[in-house]
Order: structure tokens, then sequence, then C-alpha cells
């Protein structure tokens, strides 16, 4: 099992990704949707609790600022270059076993 970011693009010429899982079965490459990433290839990114659970009361603070943001991104890891941040979501995904970071 292989988890791999593709991108498609609409036919109004947007560009999308996606999570797909890739496989060989019976000497073929099969992929299987697993999830919508968005418009920004960034935007969903793979964490281990432990790295942003100290982290996570500052980050669901509605008045944390755009830097403090920035600084804690950095602290676990986590370039993101679209700025600014409206949306903080951590999402655990059971079907794969792996908690992600979503920003937009």
């Amino acid at each position: 099992m292989t988890l791999i970011p593709v991108e498609r693009e609409s036919k109004s010429g947007n560009v999308y990704y996606s999570l797909v899982d890739e496989k060989r079965v019976k000497r073929k490459v099969v992929q299987k949707y697993v999830g919508y990433l968005g418009k920004d290839l960034h935007s969903k990114n793979e964490i281990e609790l432990g790295d942003i659970l100290p982290y996570i009361t500052r980050l669901l603070n509605s008045k944390i600022s755009q830097e403090d943001i920035a600084s804690i991104l950095k602290k676990i890891g986590i370039e993101y270059e679209t700025w600014p941040i409206t949306k903080i979501m951590i999402e655990d995904d059971l079907k794969l076993k792996k908690t992600f970071l979503k920003l937009k």
C-alpha cells in the first residue's frame, strides 16, 4: 500500500489534489481513492498526535495570530505557504489509522 497525492485538472482548468492508495493486483497497478486534499497540495499534512498535543489549546484559540500559527507549524515540521489561515482542522482517519492536520 502506497499513499500518493494525485493532481487532477477540472474542465474549467482548476487544479485539485486527492490522496490515492496505489498497489499492484495481478501485475496491474490499481488506484483507490482515499480522500480529498483540496486545491493546495500542502493543506493536509500527516502528523503524530504527540507532536501537536502541546499546541492544541493554542491552535484552537480564536484569537491566535498568523505569526503564532506559523511558529507552531514550524515547530512540528510543517511548511505552509498560503496565508492567511482561516481554518485549522485535526482529522483522525480511522480507515488509514493516521491523523492529519488540515489548513485552509
